[in-house]
């Protein structure tokens, strides 16, 4: 069979795996770049942010990288930045220091969290757990609500993978197909799995994409822990305090 024959006999297209759209991201807004030489550690970088405005993150390690995607793809911020603007601290001798937190993050409720990523290892052998919480008893309430230090330990396999399904499915274009799996899952007895609305609907593929485009977006609730799939279990998510069904 020659090359025009076997294009002309592919099955029809499928829009659910049309490749996702992509607007070039805006520059990062961090502080420091990251430099490009290092012995011990990794570079990279990734976009982040949601609907159409999306941004350049740095990272310095293979751990920064798991948690900006953790915290982008399942946490769906208001803003997340790398290499903040330098806090000045005391340290136990009285000096005056300086320390850059790897990344500041808006939640999506308005909390300021400053987050320093490091592996176990390391905090354990330079006792950064008493560093941290000296650095943030010298911070200002004004400027941050919280100071968290995040380790490899706190990081599942399961929780970095679900966290880049969900982000890949926020770049493919919305799909009517959501409204179809969204009744389907209102009508189900108290939840469904994403298997049964997949196959109630009929769309096939296309349908497990809105179902993921629909828990990313907070209106169908995964009930299950572990990997997203099509045996986990969702239910519809309750409206907001004083917010409507129509206004979900």
């Amino acid at each position: 069979m020659d090359l025009e024959t076997s294009i002309s006999t592919l099955p029809a297209y499928l829009p659910a795996f049309a490749p996702a759209f992509w607007n070039d991201p805006d520059a990062s807004d961090g502080y420091r770049r990251p430099s490009t030489r290092s012995r011990g550690s990794a570079r990279a970088s990734l976009a982040v942010g949601s609907g159409d405005v999306l941004r350049i993150l740095h990272v310095e390690s293979g751990l920064e990288y798991n948690w900006a995607v953790v915290i982008d793809g399942l946490m769906n911020p208001q803003y997340l930045v790398e290499q903040p603007d330098t806090v000045h601290f005391y340290d136990f001798d009285g000096t005056l220091r300086q320390h850059t937190f790897d990344f500041f993050l808006l939640t999506s409720t308005g909390r300021r969290i400053y987050i320093q990523v490091k592996p176990m290892e390391i905090v354990e052998r330079h006792l950064w757990e008493p560093t941290i919480e000296l650095i943030a008893s010298q911070m200002s309430v004004d400027d941050v609500d919280e100071v968290l230090l995040l380790t490899d330990a706190e990081l599942h396999p399961d929780t970095i993978a679900n966290a880049k399904l969900l982000r890949h499915v926020r770049r493919c274009f919305p799909l009517e197909a959501e409204n179809v799996v969204l009744d389907l899952a209102e009508n189900s007895s108290g939840f469904a799995t994403i298997g049964d609305l997949v196959a109630s609907s009929g769309l096939d593929g296309i349908a497990f994409v809105a179902a993921l485009r629909l828990v990313d977006c907070g209106r169908l609730i995964v009930l299950d822990e572990g990997r997203i799939g099509y045996g986990s279990r969702v239910r519809v998510a309750e409206p907001a305090p004083g917010e409507t069904e129509a206004d979900v």
